[in-house]
Parts: C-alpha cells; structure tokens; sequence
C-alpha cells in the first residue's frame, strides 16, 4: 500500500478562521507596516498643510481666508501653483521658496519608495509578520522549518490553527510555500529571546521545536517556558533517552526521537503483512491492519460490534466492496464479501490471528 502524501490528507476538523487569520487582515497588517515605514513623512506634510494655514491666517488677514482656503493655498506651494503677486509679508515669501522644494522632496521619495515597497515586500517581511503575530491568540509557534516542521505545518493548516513559523536559513527550500499561505514569517534564531517573543509566545497555546539541534531546542523551550510558564511544548530530540529525560526534568510536555516514533512502524512493517502503521501506547505496541472479508471467510456476515468483541480488535474503518470508505463505521454493520477492514490493536493481538483464517490480505 502506498503511503499517503500530507498534502493529500482529509481533516474534517471544524475550521476556526478568524479576522486575523484572513489574507484581508494579513493585508491590512501589511497596509499598517506600510503607514509606520512612511509616518515621518505624513508629518512633515501636515507640518506643511497645517502650518501654512497658519502663516497665511496670521501673515495675510487682509486675503481673510478660511483655514481651510489657507490650507490649500500651502497645497498649492507644495507643487509650485504661486500667486499672481507675491504676498507683502517676508515669512510668506520665503515660504514660497521653501514649500515646493520641501513638500515636492517628500512626495517624489514617498512615490519612489512606496513603488519599491509594493515590488519588493519581502523588505518588510519581519515587519508586518511581526505585527501579524501579535495580532494571535491562543496560535502555535512552529520552530524549525525542515522537512519536519514543514509537514507539521501543512497538518496544522489542514486543522484551521494559526501557526507562526521561525526558520534560521533563509534559503530554505520551503518558505516559498509558507510565503503563499501567508503565515508569518520570522526568519531568525529562535535562541534570541526577542525573536520569540516576537513570535508572540506570550499569548501561545504551544510552541513546537522541530530543528536538527537537540540543545537548541532544549534553550528555546526552556526561554519560551520562562516567557509563558502555561504554554505548551513539544520538543524533538535524537536521543530518546534524553528526550525521556527531559521531558521528566523539565517538565516537557512531549518531547520524542524520529528514530523511536519510526522504529514502530518499520519493525511491524517488515514482520507482518497488511500492517500500514504502529505506534507505541505506554509500553505496549499497537498496529493498524487491513483485513479482506473473503467468500465463505469467517467475517462475512458479521456486524462490526461482533468484529469487535469476538476478535478484541478496534475497526478504524470499513470500505464497502467498491464503495467509498468509512472511518468509525457504524456497530451494526453488516459485512460483506469484498469488503475491506482496518482494525488496530496490540501487535499481539494481530500476529496471534491466522492470516489464512481470515484470509488477511498484504494490500
């Protein structure tokens, strides 16, 4: 059987988007780094407006303009328009001079740089993913964005949580890919403490360390757990045995190896047929097989509630013959010539029943 690819997973958990998980509020992040990167600018033009309205309020009574007319008029400055005499007050005619040079000086840059910005936004990245990122609650921050964490991700997202990622190596291969979902970004080392707290770790439900550095993930769970006492941590570690220490230590709430979640499924893979996982339970080791109910084969006729309590295994799933299958089927269904099974139980549980008794098949 061949293994199913992440991307191509159903998660039927009930989405919870939100304001601040939708690309309209992602943009309106970007909109506000946007305004913060241009703001001194913005000032500079209102000192102009507000305070040319001002001058020829004070400087020209004899014109008696509205402040609102003499703010135009200092508009007007800005891109040139002069009058048709010069005003007799020496502050105003200086003004003259300087408005354009200082207000068209503004504009022009202001024009340049935001063509740029909008062209290049991955300048302001940190910004606005940083500003994404506290806008979160109650999200998970992904640390460590190889081929683990990648996968994790895509999980995560097929389950409606919002994720902040932080990734060291800028040229990994996978940011493309985070960069179009629109999760922030915060490419950094996650040792720094600002980095994390970047990530909003304070307002967190879990932090995930998925890097290659088994001590890099142990300094970053312990600085996010000083940050956010109640927070969650999974952490990855080579070495079960100093995962296992670790956890108990420190007080992790999971931290495990690859090679022990894999060892399992590779072990039972390779001794029994139909087997297409396993996984370990305390001290015990479970297995999910798939079992073909054959012609005149002890299943046929069977509901699944005497599946269950007649062979003391779990049915995860019933695939009618040819039909569509159906995960937790119902206990009163009834089995049929050609219909598949995937049952889980203790690897013992499976290896003490028969392959031809119940005609099991390797898919």
């Amino acid at each position: 059987m061949s293994v199913v690819r992440i991307e191509d997973l159903q998660v039927d958990l009930p989405n919870r988007p939100t304001r601040r998980s939708s690309r309209a509020w992602r943009e309106w992040c970007f909109v506000l780094v946007a305004f913060r990167h241009f703001r001194i600018r913005f000032a500079i033009m209102m000192v102009i407006l507000l305070g040319g309205g001002v001058l020829f309020k004070v400087y020209a009574p004899e014109e008696d303009y509205s402040f609102l007319q003499a703010m135009f008029h200092s508009w007007s400055l800005v891109f040139a328009e002069l009058p048709d005499e010069f005003p007799e007050s020496l502050v105003l005619d200086i003004a003259l001079f300087v408005f354009p040079i200082l207000g068209l000086s503004v504009i022009f840059e202001g024009i340049i740089d935001f063509s740029l910005m909008m062209r290049d936004r991955r300048r302001f990245e940190r910004s606005w993913c940083t500003m994404l990122a506290k806008s979160y609650k109650n999200h998970i921050v992904l640390v460590g964005f190889g081929r683990l964490g990648y996968r994790t991700f895509l999980l995560l997202r097929k389950m409606g949580e919002a994720v902040v990622v932080i990734e060291r190596n800028d040229q990994n291969q996978f940011l493309e890919e985070l960069r179009r979902d629109g999760s922030p970004l915060l490419v950094g080392d996650a040792r720094r403490e600002a980095l994390i707290a970047d990530a909003n770790i304070i307002e967190a439900r879990s932090i995930i360390l998925a890097t290659d550095d088994d001590m890099a993930n142990l300094e970053i769970a312990l600085d996010a757990r000083k940050i956010n006492p109640k927070i969650r941590v999974v952490l990855r570690m080579f070495d079960q045995q100093v995962a296992d220490k670790v956890g108990e230590g420190f007080d992790i709430h999971l931290a495990m190896s690859q090679s022990a979640l894999s060892a399992p499924s590779f072990a039972t893979a390779a001794v029994a047929p139909g087997i297409i996982n396993s996984y370990a339970v305390g001290n015990r080791l479970m297995a999910i097989q798939r079992w073909l109910v054959r012609e005149a084969g002890p299943l046929v006729g069977l509901s699944i509630s005497e599946v269950i309590e007649k062979y003391r295994v779990n049915v995860v799933e019933h695939v009618p013959g040819g039909g569509t299958p159906v995960l937790v089927p119902t206990l009163g269904t009834t089995l049929k010539a050609g219909d598949g099974l995937m049952v889980q139980a203790p690897i013992e549980t499976l290896a003490g029943l028969h392959d031809e008794m119940f005609a099991l098949t390797s898919a």
